[in-house]
């Protein structure tokens, strides 16, 4: 059976990378795989040591190698290259995520015909091979779509596309590699199809296979150095190919593959069929719920379970996403089997609903929801658990309030946290040690503590760094007189890759939050080797020991009890590492892949009606209260104007973001052609 090698070039950006891999290895056949070679061109030290991760969690699927230099993609490419044995070889960006026996439709398609030398599939964001995703659509259902509509299928292409692209072992040996010339990219593998075309072999795209990359937001022409290199890379290919390219450009335009797919794909293909949706009230980034959902829902697609989102008010927000969520505006156009709601307010709508859909109604739970706006909502959040069919929630003091509460034996699966990028073998010992903690908004997460905390800090201690992650916009921090002691405030939201940078550089965490459902930043601090100094607060205790890898306060708004354990550590050096190490050792019981494996298992066994629904018994009383919160189909259907209103009003808003982008671009690269066009002229050089 032919093999395939895979050349992973890495430069950074670890979440890609991680994201890269997992899709990679659950959507491919072992048997189909040769070697995975992650090449690591000098990345930070967060990404060096997350491969480090992913080599030992993979074991023997994957080869990681570190260059001891700086290589440049091309060069970097090209030592994949002379490292591969096996029939083909696929050249994979770590931005981009492949779908459902990619590499196998690949491989097929040159097995067929060994005329073909390259060939590339369909993608989100590749050139003129761009197929955006539709509305409610993740990349693994548009693959879905074309390989149900045109299997088997592949087109010539223009230029092929070197985010995903397949050689044959037999096209290197004839052609070569990668023309370094090109320097750090950018023509290079067009290039490289032409000397192959040049040989005599194909260069075709595969229209069955989608795969998932990573949409740039302007072309930054801005850039002078990237917008030099681009006119310098142009020239070369064009003075080595521009005959060649422009005639296959005129048979390209007769003949489409992606105006092809256009033409042959109907409105009732678009129609959006999920067997999950999470109902989300508002996108924001920095926000925990948020963020843990989007990854829910970005690596179960993965797996291949058919799960999106309703995104009612379309917010800023700036992780990965392989999916488009759904707006209100496509809500005739979808069928849904299980709606999840995911805060109390939002269990009503998503009831409606789903009595609209003709959808059943999952819960899901990540934090003690009573407390929530101090309190004032506990009937509402009572009665949002009375009207759903499943309850999924974060931690056993969740699942143990909920049974004795409301009898209801919900599904608990734990949530984990990125192992891979934070967990090291090597535990930071600082010399000066330094102190993390996250001011918020919401009384509930004990900022007035935090605040008294850092005063007392300044009086009390010497010799220290205070970082502090500023996510209130309305704290007013106290004054430091103390000159050893420096505060380093970070002003919110910032991005997880920057939030673990600087966990990384602590000792001490501090949470004095009063209700955390499960609380994922002191166990993502354990596993970086830091120390939690945080308030018993209900899920905590899911994984901190107090004395053994925390610290955990019961006069959760005593500001004192958490500076006596602080200083505690801070004079005694020998407890603080012991502490370190257990707390790392605490967070390999925390993966949030095992985390991912375990709610695909649950959500396919609710699918496969494996798990009995609840069955609450409402009574008059209940029934009183749940009648007051219910939502009456007049207030839906405003509810649905107004977010289409308000959506229509993004959309506006966004157009005419990018009309002034595009405009600002259209007059610096006319400008920079007029200036070059003008030095032809002086220098008679017509070639421009």
């Amino acid at each position: 059976m032919a093999k395939c090698d895979v050349i992973i070039p890495v430069y950074n950006a670890p979440e890609y990378v991680q994201m890269c891999v997992f899709a990679l290895l659950n959507n491919t056949d072992k048997n189909s795989l040769g070697t995975v070679f992650l090449l690591d061109d000098r990345s930070n030290d967060i990404t060096a040591n997350m491969l480090d991760n992913l080599q030992k969690k993979y074991k023997n699927r994957i080869k990681v190698i570190h260059n001891t230099e700086n290589l440049g993609f091309i060069k970097n490419v090209n030592k994949g290259f002379s490292l591969c044995k096996e029939k083909y070889v696929m050249l994979l960006n770590t931005d981009c995520f492949i779908a459902n026996h990619t590499v196998e439709k690949l491989m097929n398609h040159m097995e067929k015909n060994e005329k073909i030398g390259l060939i590339c599939p369909v993608c989100s964001n590749a050139a003129n091979l761009t197929l955006e995703m539709y509305p409610g659509f993740s990349y693994m259902q548009m693959d879905k779509l074309l390989e149900k509509k045109f299997s088997g299928i592949n087109y010539d292409a223009c230029t092929v596309v070197g985010n995903c692209l397949m050689i044959s072992k037999k096209c290197i040996d004839e052609v070569g590699y990668l023309d370094e010339i090109y320097g750090m990219g950018y023509g290079d593998e067009t290039d490289y199809q032409f000397k192959s075309m040049q040989k005599g072999f194909e260069a075709k795209v595969a229209l069955d296979t989608y795969v998932f990359h990573k949409a740039e937001v302007s072309f930054n022409t801005t850039d002078k150095k990237r917008s030099e290199r681009l006119e310098k890379n142009r020239k070369i290919f064009f003075d080595r190919w521009g005959k060649q390219y422009n005639e296959l450009l005129e048979i390209y335009s007769k003949n489409d593959p992606i105006e092809f797919i256009k033409k042959n794909i109907t409105d009732e293909d678009k129609k959006i069929d999920l067997d999950f949706a999470f109902v989300l009230p508002q996108m924001g980034c920095g926000t925990g719920g948020v963020i843990l959902i989007t990854e829910l829902v970005n690596y179960l697609s993965i797996l291949g379970l058919n799960i999106g989102m309703i995104n009612l008010y379309p917010g800023n927000y700036n992780e990965i996403m392989n999916f488009t969520p759904i707006t209100l505006p496509n809500i005739d156009n979808m069928n849904i089997k299980f709606l999840i709601a995911t805060i109390f307010d939002s269990t009503f709508f998503a009831k409606k609903l789903s009595e609209k859909t003709n959808s059943k109604l999952i819960y899901f739970s990540q934090g003690y929801e009573f407390m929530f706006l101090d309190g004032t909502r506990y009937g509402q959040v009572e009665s949002s658990f009375k009207i759903v069919d499943y309850v999924i929630t974060i931690s056993n003091f969740l699942k143990d309030s909920y049974k004795k509460l409301f009898n209801i034996d919900s599904l608990k699966i734990c949530n984990g946290i990125n192992y891979d990028v934070l967990h090291s073998d090597d535990i930071c010992y600082h010399e000066r040690k330094s102190i993390f903690m996250n001011l918020r908004n919401e009384s509930l997460k004990g900022g007035f503590v935090l605040n008294d905390i850092i005063k007392r800090l300044t009086v009390d201690c010497d010799d220290i760094d205070i970082y502090i992650l500023n996510n209130s916009k309305i704290n007013d921090l106290c004054v430091n007189n103390n000159s050893s002691v420096n505060l380093n405030v970070i002003n919110g939201p910032i991005t997880r890759m920057e939030l673990y940078n600087v966990l990384k550089k602590c000792d001490i965490l501090i949470d004095s939050s009063f209700s955390e459902g499960f609380g994922l930043l002191p166990l993502e601090a354990m596993a970086c080797g830091v120390v939690p100094v945080v308030s018993n607060a209900l899920g905590n205790v899911e994984y901190c020991v107090d004395g053994v890898n925390s610290y955990l306060i019961d006069n959760v708004n005593n500001s004192q009890m958490y500076v006596e354990k602080i200083k505690y550590l801070l004079q005694n050096s020998k407890v603080l590492d012991d502490m370190k190490k257990n707390a790392v050792l605490t967070s390999k019981k925390y993966d949030f892949i095992d985390t991912i494996y375990e709610y695909n298992k649950i959500l396919h066994k609710i699918l496969d009606d494996g798990i009995d629904c609840i069955h609450y018994n409402i009574t008059d009383e209940d029934r009183k209260k749940i009648d007051k919160y219910l939502i009456s189909d007049s207030d839906f259907n405003k509810i649905i104007r107004h977010c289409k209103l308000n959506s229509t009003i993004s959309n506006r808003s966004t157009r005419f973001k990018n009309l002034t982008v595009l405009s600002k671009e259209f007059v610096k690269t006319n400008l920079f052609l007029a200036k070059k066009t003008v030095k032809s002229i002086l220098h008679k050089d017509y070639r421009l």
